[in-house]
């Protein structure tokens, strides 16, 4: 009977132990934190690979803009970073969208003129200063590089690079 209950405790100590604890949901932890602070014009959207949380929506003011990423990145702590792409009411939108579009194009034009870059197919997305990077590449080197290059950029807030380093792409 020891020897049965011995078993069933190691068994169980095991299956908890392997599968460990359950991957927190980001997502919902910001979406519920927002919904309690009574931030409701602002949605999360979580992006697994780079491990951010991109806020996105519009508020009346930079400081609804700052408590809302405030807010996320209490909830969030360290498991994730917080890329804040909420834009402020009736503050100058269109030049944020111009300068969004500047930027895109730039860092573009730039990847392009690089040899070593010129042929991956690397993406640009820039929303509020905030730019997030898509695409493959062979090295951690190039993923670095176009990480660096976003970031020297001007307008350039914040970068997500969500490059996929895949040697045997091709």
């Amino acid at each position: 009977m020891r020897l049965a209950v011995g078993c069933v405790g190691a068994a169980l100590l095991i299956a908890t132990t392997a599968c460990g604890p359950a991957s927190p949901d980001f997502e919902k932890t910001a979406d519920d934190a927002l919904s309690n602070a009574a931030i409701d014009r602002v949605d999360a959207d979580y992006d697994n690979d780079a491990r951010t949380v991109h806020l996105t929506g519009t508020v009346n003011s930079e400081a609804e803009r700052q408590r809302a990423e405030d807010v996320v990145q209490k909830a969030v702590g360290t498991g994730a970073k917080v890329a804040n792409e909420v834009t402020v009411a009736n503050k100058d939108e269109d030049i944020a969208d111009d300068l969004d579009d500047g930027i895109e194009s730039r860092l573009g034009e730039l990847v392009d003129r690089e040899s070593d870059l010129k042929d991956y197919g690397i993406s640009f997305d820039a929303n509020n200063g905030v730019l997030t990077i898509t695409g493959d590449v062979d090295t951690t080197a190039e993923r670095d590089k176009v990480g660096d290059l976003a970031r020297s950029q001007p307008g350039v807030k914040d970068v997500v690079n969500s490059l996929e380093v895949k040697p045997d792409r091709k």
